[in-house]
């Protein structure tokens, strides 16, 4: 990829093909997005179908509503720009974009995710959101200094990609794990430990790239979870590649018994950091 600015071909009012002048040429899929992968990205390993699934799932839940209501009035009240483009990186199934979108009227949503299936999701999560398959690990498809706030929730973070997009003083939302978020169903479910010193690498990352020192925002919540709450928070991580559904369904039902429920921690920092005015040094 050259890596010009795609514009549409034809004047069809829902474009089939956007291209470069250059000759570049990418088809938009029936259900929405449009694919950008070149080279050995094409074959990573991305989000499956069940997986984006249950992402839905679980996303429409009490407590990620919750997540997604305190992430959107985190990135309103940091906002730089109006209208704002908001770059949702590892986007998923784009709830917490289109969570976003609707609190802020004017904003347009760009979702990047590796998976075709998370893309297709995130193209219909909004009116004013648009997807595209992606790797985050290589330049992103996104111009320079045309975002105004990139979210990089619970996803890879190409944070030098995140400062080149940003406008002037714009913002940068990572929402990570803390070491007793979903605590309760790491044994028994076979879930990765998170690690103790998380925040502290992300802090020192961020300044690396060139972001100002972050502030970070706790959200905790304890909730009564059922086994078909825990399946779906399961199987939408990187579990979902080991175990099938219905061994994740099993195991969530044995944690609950017949009809129970459960107590499960959601505990989550959102750290802001905006891009600093000078460029991060090299070496």
């Amino acid at each position: 990829m050259c890596h010009d600015r795609l514009t549409v071909v034809g004047d069809s009012p829902r474009p089939a093909t956007i291209g470069c002048v250059n000759g570049h040429r990418f088809d938009v899929a029936r259900q929405g997005y449009v694919a950008l992968l070149a080279g050995r990205s094409a074959g990573l390993s991305s989000d499956t179908a069940d997986m984006v699934a249950a992402r839905r799932v679980a996303l429409d839940s009490g407590p990620y509503r919750v997540l997604r209501s305190t992430l959107a009035g985190i990135v309103v009240e940091h906002l730089p720009a109006d209208p704002p483009l908001i770059v949702d990186a590892g986007c998923g199934t784009g709830q917490y974009l289109a969570s976003c979108l609707d609190a802020l009227p004017a904003a347009r949503g760009l979702g990047l995710d590796l998976s075709k299936f998370a893309a297709r999701a995130a193209a219909r999560c909004h009116p004013r959101a648009a997807a595209v398959v992606a790797d985050l690990w290589q330049p992103w498809p996104v111009g320079d200094d045309s975002a105004a706030a990139v979210l990089a929730v619970f996803a890879p973070r190409g944070f030098a990609e995140a400062r080149r997009v940003l406008v002037d003083d714009g913002v940068l939302v990572v929402v990570t794990p803390c070491p007793d978020h979903l605590a309760e169903l790491r044994g028994p479910l076979g879930m990765l430990d998170v690690e103790a010193d998380k925040h502290d690498k992300l802090v020192a990352a961020l300044a690396e790239a060139g972001f100002t020192t972050p502030t970070a925002t706790a959200v905790t919540t304890v909730d009564e979870w059922s086994a078909a709450d825990i399946a779906a928070a399961v199987a939408m991580g990187p579990s979902g590649f080991h175990t099938t559904p219905a061994e994740t369904n099993e195991r969530a039902r044995r944690l609950v018994g017949d009809g129970g429920t459960v107590p499960v921690t959601l505990s989550v920092d959102v750290t802001v950091a905006r891009r600093t005015a000078a460029p991060p040094a090299l070496g």
